[in-house]
């Protein structure tokens, strides 16, 4: 068995404050251990459940984030950005069983994270496919189900938790806290370690009855944008529309071409 695990940092277990997920704050290294200790978590179940191969993707900011010391033998960790625009989910194929999402956290403008965001807070006011408004992961998990990989597991904020459950009702969740305006009630962090490792066990040991999120078969993406220069620089990106001042609209009926498109919005 083969496994993807995308990793954040937003969700993990005990964060709510920008200061804690920056590198250079004294703060960040408390969190930074923990996001490690939640990924280790789901590589012992992965493994638990017969994994013989895990690709994990450090996918926080400068996707260098994951202390790499302990992690078992089956384990190889793709860290930094290449340039992909999977972004994320960089290095998922076909040829992957199941994926894994560990310290994800619910979309931008949502009250269920104070650091709730959309691939870039600085940048992006929202992002919409469809008319929907749409998080990280199912931005990512539209990119699973074009490789037609399954999404078996999630952790993160107990928002972003029950909307997964909409889109895959399969899914196994495991919520780490809950957002209240600026501030966060977390579960203990021992407790999330053990909930993570036997969810991810649990939804690999049941991996046949779970199945990818629905594809649409085409796409209208729009991008609002925190500030009008910014969309009216992306405005030249072929296909791309500038529907108001703030405002990108791009149609395609290819995924990997709107996902090209995202990537060069966010900045990556």
């Amino acid at each position: 068995m083969k496994v993807f695990i995308s990793a954040d940092i937003e969700g993990v277990t005990g964060i709510c404050h920008r200061d804690e997920i920056l590198s250079d704050k004294p703060e960040y290294k408390v969190f930074q251990l923990q996001m490690t200790k939640e990924v280790l978590a789901a590589c012992r179940g992965a493994i638990a459940a017969g994994a013989k191969e895990i690709l994990v993707k450090d996918a926080h900011a400068t996707g260098r984030n994951i202390l790499g010391d302990d992690l078992p033998k089956e384990v190889s960790l793709s860290r930094g950005w290449s340039g992909h625009p999977y972004l994320m989910m960089d290095g998922i194929d076909n040829t992957f069983d199941a994926v894994v999402y560990i310290g994800y956290h619910s979309r931008a403008g949502s009250l269920h994270n104070p650091l709730a965001h959309s691939f870039s807070g600085r940048k992006i006011h929202e992002v919409k496919i469809n008319g929907h408004l749409m998080s990280e992961f199912l931005i990512n998990s539209y990119i699973a189900s074009s490789e037609k990989v399954p999404v078996i597991f999630l952790s993160g904020d107990d928002g972003l938790c029950q909307s997964a459950k909409r889109y895959n009702e399969k899914i196994k969740t495991v919520s780490t806290q809950k957002g209240v305006g600026a501030a966060t009630i977390a579960q203990s962090p021992k407790k999330s370690l053990e909930e993570i490792e036997a969810g991810v066990n649990f939804g690999l040991t049941n991996i046949k009855t779970n199945s990818a999120v629905a594809l649409p078969s085409d796409f209208c993406l729009e991008i609002l944008f925190n500030n009008a220069p910014d969309a009216y620089s992306i405005s030249f990106y072929p296909g791309a529309r500038l529907s108001n001042d703030r405002l990108i609209s791009f149609k395609s009926t290819n995924y990997f071409d709107l996902l090209t498109m995202l990537k060069f919005a966010v900045g990556f």
